[in-house]
């Protein structure tokens, strides 16, 4: 067989508005120093990326439904996604986190675009500042069929709504340090000031998961089981889009457990992902992360029938970093190989825009084709006025191989070490 050269283009990178949404990846224990320690947990019903049939709405929950029409939440909407309203994992290799009370707890995601690419390709200003807001409850009485009007009243002080839970922490979706490897001005950036490097290859280049940080109440004790739920509010502010000129809440939630134990965890993890993110230490605010509002919307206590979209302030916040508007990424992007790939690619790019496509009619909930948010294309949304949040970068990228001489097409694929968006 003589060796072959083989150029294709590959990893069309999508950048606007709705890049691919987000579901918590795992869970960490964070030290008195900062540092990651023990073993990882993950969420109720985890499935990983490197899963055979893995796709987007395992993990993903969205609320209202797609399904509804409505624009805004109601009392109907539960909580959690439908893998996750009882306290189970699905295996030992996913397990539930071990913290200590009183201890900080690093919350785990991929920003898929919403931090790097926030105001890339947009017609008119992007939607909530920071990448929106999280807030995370805590409660010893979970229920099963838990609905989110309900955990939302939840207060910092425990007396709020039915008094089941308590408000743990509000923060930015946006940590300061995350990214995606996608050319961005803000990912060139931030890989230069917040390096990641793959363990063992100094130099190396890898994406950087965003975290929420939140401390467990100092009254817990040994052997219970305390619920996280992880709610990310990325609403569409009223008056923003003329598409949507009420707006259109979106949340997006994931709900974990995690055991209590006396002592603090100790050692390295022995659970990690095969795609996991090499970061060994929580951002240096871990203890004092702030958020653009300083409370959640509770939403009122009638059914709306999804009529109405409640505002959330917001504003820029004191030093954060915002994306400078552009519609080509700048600079290449050279790609380590993962130590499990199996083999060495050597890579230039080149990126071209693409224009938006046409207009189409809208459907109730915003999208002309009507199709929901969770489904396996990663949920891009579409306005009435025939945007459809995205930009489409291609990146040509040649990769040297040995294999037979017929033409045959070589695809990677997930398992194979490097990084893919769903």
């Amino acid at each position: 067989m003589a060796p072959s050269i083989y150029k294709f283009a590959l990893l069309g990178l999508l950048a606007g508005q709705a890049v691919g949404h987000t579901w918590l990846e795992q869970l960490v224990a964070i030290d008195d120093r900062g540092n990651y320690v023990g073993d990882y947990g993950y969420p109720r019903g985890y499935h990983a990326r490197t899963e055979p049939k893995f796709d987007g709405p395992l993990n993903q929950h969205l609320l209202p439904l797609a399904s509804s029409g409505r624009i805004a939440i109601d009392e109907t909407d539960l909580l959690c996604h439908p893998s996750q309203r009882e306290r189970q994992q699905i295996s030992n290799e996913y397990p539930r986190l071990q913290v200590a009370p009183g201890s900080y707890v690093a919350m785990k995601y991929t920003e898929n675009g919403h931090v790097t690419l926030h105001t890339i390709g947009h017609p008119f200003p992007p939607d909530p500042k920071a990448g929106g807001t999280v807030f995370v409850y805590g409660t010893l009485e979970p229920k099963g069929d838990e609905k989110i009007m309900d955990v939302l009243k939840w207060t910092a002080d425990g007396s709020g709504g039915d008094k089941r839970g308590k408000l743990l922490a509000i923060q930015n979706y946006d940590d300061g340090r995350c990214y995606q490897l996608n050319g961005s001005p803000v990912a060139a950036e931030r890989s230069k000031t917040q390096a990641n490097p793959l363990p063992g290859q100094p130099g190396s280049t890898s994406e950087q998961w965003c975290e929420t940080d939140v401390q467990m109440p100092d009254d817990l004790e040994s052997g219970q089981t305390y619920t996280l739920y992880w709610v990310w509010d990325w609403r569409a502010i009223p008056g923003l889009d003329p598409g949507r000129p009420n707006g259109k809440e979106e949340y997006y939630i994931t709900c974990s457990d995690v055991d209590v134990v006396n002592e603090p965890p100790r050692g390295k993890a022995n659970n990690a992902l095969v795609q996991q993110d090499p970061q060994t230490a929580a951002v240096k605010n871990y203890k004092s992360r702030t958020a653009e509002v300083s409370a959640p919307t509770i939403p009122d206590a009638a059914p709306t029938n999804g009529q109405k979209s409640q505002p959330a302030a917001s504003s820029t916040p004191a030093g954060s970093s915002t994306p400078v508007a552009s519609s080509t990424p700048v600079g290449s992007s050279t790609f380590a190989p993962s130590s499990t790939s199996g083999f060495q690619t050597s890579v230039t790019s080149a990126a071209v825009s693409q224009p938006p496509p046409t207009a189409a009619p809208a459907q109730p909930d915003g999208r002309p084709d009507g199709r929901p948010d969770n489904r396996p294309d990663g949920g891009f949304e579409r306005r009435p006025d025939g945007f459809n949040g995205r930009e489409t970068v291609v990146e040509t990228v040649y990769i040297t191989v040995t294999g037979p001489s017929n033409g045959s097409f070589v695809r990677p694929t997930a398992p194979v070490g490097a990084k893919f968006r769903y």
